[in-house]
């Protein structure tokens, strides 16, 4: 078992006290100490007290400090240091009493701080004004010096002055007649300049107003150039100078604007020219759109998802055509044939696009639909 911290000084102590008593009886000859049959130094066991304290010594001579040091009984390293107690106690309900106390006293010894600091602060601040307001004082009254002596300079200069405008009255008198004269004259010059004015006011008035108008032709002018360039680019109509309205998905290039198809087998369908109608508005202003379908007699094929509505300036919309095939199943892929042999192919659809401007003017255009009833076999070609 592993001793403690403690165990083992003690151990040592002991250990080494034994090896000092060993070392004493051996220099004074003590019959405690003796050799076993091996030849070992030992101290006899059995009874150690008899041993050390009642065997003869060999010797006559005894050190008698190396003895105090061996049996020396108080050891101090083994006994504890316990602190002397304190009886001046004080209650601790009166010192928790205290330390609510001390505690609220240290808070107010901090706000009352804090209010010296904010007070400290206010009064150099007002100290600095009372430096201020009497630096103005003293500039004040120097400025009065200055106003003092400069009117004593000018009661001078009056009374010259005075002398002048006696002189001058006269002067004046003659002047007046002539004064008068010209003021008459002014008078007429003055409405004269005013008239010019007003009639300079209004041809600014009127510049101004061409070159808005000139600024907005100009404008308009490159909005429609921009709206031709981009027209001839994508293959595009222009409505009304700004909006380009353009039939998307063009499969047979030669054939008709728009061109829907359908199987005379089943009922699929497909566009081999149209499938949407795709509006740009370049304009600077919203416009109103209105798609006009016309179908055939007595076959309506065509339709679209959308057929009035705005579209905002700068912005583009598409519009998707429909085929419909409730109407269309009583037709052959050949005329006046109850089986179908070839292809048929119905005209006399129309898609008109109308636009109108904010200012009210309209454009339109038209486009021929056409629908096609096809052999199987035709179905999935485009020209």
């Amino acid at each position: 078992m592993a001793l403690t911290p403690l165990e083992t000084i003690a151990q040592k102590l002991a250990d080494k006290r034994k090896e000092d008593l060993e070392s004493i009886l051996r220099i004074s000859g003590s019959a405690a100490v003796s050799k076993n049959e091996y030849g070992v130094t030992i101290i006899d066991e059995q009874n150690v007290a008899s041993s050390l304290v009642f065997k003869p010594l060999t010797k006559t001579k005894i050190d008698n400090v190396e003895l105090l040091k061996a049996i020396d009984v108080e050891v101090k390293e083994l006994k504890p240091s316990i602190p002397v107690p304190n009886k001046e106690l004080v209650p601790k309900s009166l010192y928790d009493e205290q330390v609510v106390t001390n505690a609220d006293l240290t808070k107010q010894v901090e706000d009352l701080t804090k209010k010296v600091e904010t007070l400290t602060s206010e009064v150099a601040g007002l100290e600095a004004e009372v430096q201020t307001e009497i630096n103005n004082k003293l500039a004040v009254e120097q400025v009065n010096d200055a106003l003092s002596n400069q009117i004593s300079t000018l009661t001078g200069t009056i009374q010259d002055f005075s002398n002048l405008i006696q002189s001058a009255v006269q002067k004046s008198v003659e002047e007046s007649i002539l004064r008068a004269s010209l003021q008459s004259q002014n008078q007429g010059f003055k409405a004269q300049i005013e008239a010019l004015i007003k009639q300079i006011d209004s041809l600014n008035s009127i510049i101004e107003g061409l070159q808005s108008q000139l600024g907005a032709v100009q404008q308009q002018q490159a909005i429609q150039q921009g709206t031709q360039s981009q027209a001839i680019a994508s293959g595009a109509d222009v409505l009304a100078g700004n909006v380009l309205v353009k039939i998307k998905t063009k499969n047979a290039k030669n054939d008709t604007a728009i061109v829907g198809k359908i199987n005379a087998n089943n009922t699929d369908k497909r566009w081999a020219n149209g499938e949407a109608i795709n509006i740009i508005n370049n304009d600077k202003k919203d416009i109103k759109v209105s798609i006009k379908i016309t179908n055939p007699p007595n076959i309506n094929w065509l339709s679209a998802a959308e057929t009035d509505f705005t579209i905002a300036a700068g912005q583009s919309k598409d519009i998707n055509l429909i085929i419909s095939t409730s109407q269309t199943g009583g037709l052959d892929s050949k005329p006046n044939k109850k089986k179908f042999t070839g292809d048929a192919r119905y005209k006399g659809g129309n898609v008109e696009v109308v636009v109108t401007m904010a200012d009210g003017k309209t454009d339109k255009k038209s486009y021929p639909a056409d629908l096609v009833k096809n052999h199987p076999n035709n179905y999935e070609k485009n020209e």
